[in-house]
């Protein structure tokens, strides 16, 4: 004799609950993957945007210093003290970006010191995440 089999009424059904749950929680972790590697995306282009930034405002300050050893050269903090320059960089790697320098004299007894400060700038519009700005500020004695 084989036992009879019965289900009760609240249990039917159930399978169906269990694989809409599953599926339901399936894709909410696909979305958290997801997002989550946006995240990571976004990260990893706002890190690449901030050294082209720095390299381009080490770029502003090294021609600003050059201009100042080479007095023969024009233009830049050799020509006039506390205005902007700016350059803009058309060399592979920080093709895009610019520096704005800025030459500040201060006479310290007797010696006068060349404060530059390079603002470089990459990437978009301000307001976008893949937009870098790092600024250097460079001290040294006026030849």
């Amino acid at each position: 004799m084989r036992p009879e089999i019965t289900f009760r009424k609240a249990q039917r059904g159930l399978g169906l609950v269990t694989v809409i749950f599953m599926i339901t929680v399936g894709a909410l972790l696909s979305a958290g993957m997801a997002s989550m590697m946006m995240l990571g995306h976004k990260q990893t282009v706002q890190s690449f945007q901030s050294a082209r930034a720095l390299q381009a405002a080490e770029s502003g300050v090294q021609l600003e210093l050059s201009k100042l050893i080479h007095p023969q050269v024009s233009g830049g903090c050799a020509a006039t003290d506390d205005e902007d320059w700016t350059y803009n960089f058309t060399a592979a790697g920080i093709r895009g970006c610019s520096a704005t320098t800025n030459c500040k004299v201060t006479p310290i007894d007797g010696v006068d010191y060349t404060t530059i400060t390079s603002t470089g700038r990459c990437g978009g519009n301000a307001a976008s995440i893949e937009t870098a700005s790092r600024r250097i500020r460079v001290r040294t004695v006026r030849p």
